[in-house]
């Protein structure tokens, strides 16, 4: 439930900020008074405000007791925050044990500096160049604690005390009130303005932008916000083409464009404007005696170096803009995406103007992500080594998962802002989210089910193939790939490299499947699937063949690699046996080694006529590991052919694959026994090819 926050209002004088507080639409409980006759009484009666004199006079010389008679006149009007107005009389314990860190003051200077009801006078007789007024929370030190707010206002040659103090009050008029706001919001719930600047009021923006998608509706809601603009280059020509007042960046730099526009935003009057923190006197002071304005709104999108790598599109002032302004959000907001302005444009329509911590924290992060992401991919252009020096990765969040592989740990899909998988273009006809395993048995069949040119299913349990096969169209090769293990099927994850037809979808409609990727539906296919709701329809393009690095979490570490490629080149192959593979078999020894290469190691696979009938993974042993595919296959792998990911150290494994039936056998060979190996496969009367090449999956 949303509290209502009353506010006390402590005055003594003419009430002119008691005034602004009431014209703001504060919600004022009661004014007390230390004195009776003052204006600030008639000020709240005219409002209909119920007011309390507790005359000062009365309670000398006692300071406890007249501060505690000011807080039991709050208390009985139920007050949950006090605001002293220009309350001249010093308040003791009592009101601060009672509103503890809940009372606010105005003091017309810059705290700590000048403390005392002689600020003013104090700050001209000091011959400073600027003062201004700070709002602060109370406390049982005169003019002291936390600052919330300060505002600077220049000091002028020909001031006098009178002249000056009228300054300062405009400033606080309009300040103190907008920081009970956000106060008041803060003490009934409201959730955007939890910091001590609150909302911040946007009245200047500078704007930088190449891609200008956009701009010119956002810059016109600017406008009609009352909030100046300032551009550069061909933003400000684009603005000042389509109507909108616009103020160039030279006329602001009193400098122009330079080295073919390298040099246009790098000044001390736009980074100034920009990186000035509001609540240091130092930066008000510094802003004064340069002439510089304050810039609230930062609105920058980069040259297009990911589109067009080259020297000429590395961008130096935008970034530096954009990391300025996301540096100092506490006060400026940054914007670095198109795709933000409509809803910016909405807070600010809905606050008068102003954005909140909560966007412009949100908005630095994501200014802070995107030259990030900048910068990477100016180090990856830079250094193009297979295995690069620095190795920058921009990973975005896309989505967050259910969870991990168990629901104990958190998860989420990343993407690389440099490149595009298959992934991001997905779409999802049906089904519920995707889990982690999901993922990454997704990419296991679509990547090994792309290897195969024939039209080819592809059944993937737990990242390992449980079923693959080649057919004349796409129903007979899921029938075959799940004929290989039926019973590690169920619950799977199926692929297909030819679109879905309405008969292969009726068959897989008959079996729990978790996921079914394919280059596309048809309309019958997407039907017959409906009524299963939790199986996840993917529609995706094939995978790059150039998948990029691979990377592995290691001692806090990484270890990085090039991708293994599910490439075969039969012709690259080496005979070593007497017997060579018939045709048909050289074949399948090509269509085994690829989903050897996919499967977990120790590997093996027995295949015939494009069928995968046992595979065997993740054994410590390669002879286990050929004993589960023979078990597997049974008698459906004999004639047929065994692939290994790696070599066969001894005879035994060899004799296994001939005793499932195997009468070709494909391994990479370099053994210190091949020699025996070789042997053994003479000896049983089948061929032996050794690939050269090694597929070690982990």
């Amino acid at each position: 439930m949303t509290l209502s926050v009353r506010i006390g209002v402590l005055a003594s004088g003419g009430g002119t900020n008691l005034q602004s507080i009431i014209d703001a639409g504060l919600p004022v409980a009661v004014v007390v008074t230390d004195r009776p006759g003052v204006r600030a009484l008639e000020r709240a009666t005219t409002a209909g405000i119920p007011t309390v004199v507790v005359d000062r006079s009365q309670h000398l010389p006692d300071r406890v007791a007249f501060t505690r008679a000011v807080t039991d006149a709050l208390v009985a009007h139920e007050v949950d925050l006090v605001a002293m107005a220009g309350f001249m009389t010093v308040l003791a314990e009592p009101i601060f044990e009672a509103f503890p860190g809940r009372v606010i003051n105005t003091h017309p200077a810059l705290l700590p500096s000048f403390r005392g009801a002689t600020a003013v006078a104090d700050a001209l007789a000091a011959g400073v160049k600027v003062t201004g007024c700070t709002i602060h929370i109370a406390t049982i030190e005169v003019d002291d604690g936390p600052i919330l707010a300060q505002e600077a206002v220049p000091v002028r040659p020909d001031d006098t005390e009178e002249s000056l103090h009228e300054r300062v009050k405009a400033v606080e008029h309009r300040l103190y009130p907008q920081v009970l706001a956000t106060v008041v919001a803060e003490s009934a719930g409201a959730p955007a303005d939890a910091s001590a600047e609150g909302r911040v009021e946007v009245r200047r923006a500078l704007l930088s932008v190449y891609d200008k998608t956009g701009l010119l509706d956002f810059a016109r809601g600017l406008h009609d916000l009352g909030i100046s603009l300032v551009a550069s280059g061909g933003t400000a020509a684009a603005l000042a083409e389509a109507g909108i007042p616009v103020t160039p960046v030279e006329e602001v730099t009193g400098a122009p464009e330079m080295l073919s526009g390298r040099v246009k935003t790098l000044h001390p009057r736009i980074h100034g404007g920009i990186l000035a923190d509001r609540g240091v006197p130092s930066h008000q002071a510094d802003l004064v005696a340069q002439g510089v304005e304050p810039i609230d709104l930062v609105v920058v999108n980069l040259y297009p170096f990911l589109e067009r790598p080259s020297i000429e599109t590395i961008d130096i002032g935008g970034p530096t803009m954009v990391r300025a302004a996301a540096k100092n959000h506490a006060w400026v907001g940054v914007v670095t995406d198109p795709a933000r302005y409509p809803a910016l444009l909405d807070e600010l329509r809905g606050s008068g103007g102003r954005l909140s911590r909560a966007t412009r924290a949100d908005l630095a992060l994501e200014a802070f992500a995107h030259t990030a992401g900048y910068d990477a991919a100016i180090v990856r252009w830079l250094d193009p080594e297979p295995l690069p020096r620095h190795l920058v990765l921009p990973l975005e969040r896309v989505a967050p998962l259910r969870y991990g592989e168990n629901p104990h740990q958190l998860g989420a899909r990343y993407r690389d802002r440099l490149g595009r998988g298959w992934l991001d273009g997905m779409i999802q006809h049906q089904g519920k989210e995707l889990s982690f395993i999901n993922l990454l048995d997704s990419e296991a069949a679509w990547t090994l089910v792309h290897a195969l040119s024939e039209p080819a299913c592809v059944i993937v349990k737990h990242a390992n193939p449980c079923g693959v096969a080649l057919g004349g169209d796409v129903l007979s090769a899921y029938q075959r790939a799940f004929e290989c293990d039926s019973l590690s099927a169920f619950g799977g994850v199926v692929a297909f490299n030819r679109a879905l037809d309405a008969a292969t979808a009726a068959a897989i409609g008959e079996v729990f499947t978790e996921v079914v990727l394919a280059p596309a539906f048809e309309p019958d296919a997407l039907g017959s699937l409906a009524a299963k709701k939790n199986v996840r329809l993917l529609q995706a393009l094939p995978p790059d063949p150039d998948r990029g690095l691979d990377l592995r979490r290691a001692g806090g570490g990484f270890l990085v690699q090039e991708t293994d490629r599910y490439e075969a080149d039969p012709s690259t192959w080496k005979v070593v046996t007497r017997t060579a593979p018939t045709p048909a078999q050289w074949r399948d020894l090509e269509f085994a080694w690829k989903v050897c290469a996919a499967t977990g190691s120790n590997a093996i696979v027995l295949a015939k006529d494009g069928q995968a009938f046992g595979i065997g993974a993740g054994q410590q042993s390669r002879v286990h590991s050929t004993e589960i595919a023979a078990r597997k296959a049974g008698d459906r792998a004999r004639g047929g052919v065994c692939a290994s990911d790696a070599f066969f150290p001894f005879p035994d494994a060899v004799e296994a694959a001939v005793a499932a039936g195997a009468e070709a056998i494909a391994q990479p060979g370099g053994a210190l026994g091949d020699d025996k190996v070789i042997s053994a496969a003479d000896e049983a009367g089948v061929a032996m090819v050794f690939t050269g090449r090694r597929h070690f999956r982990h």
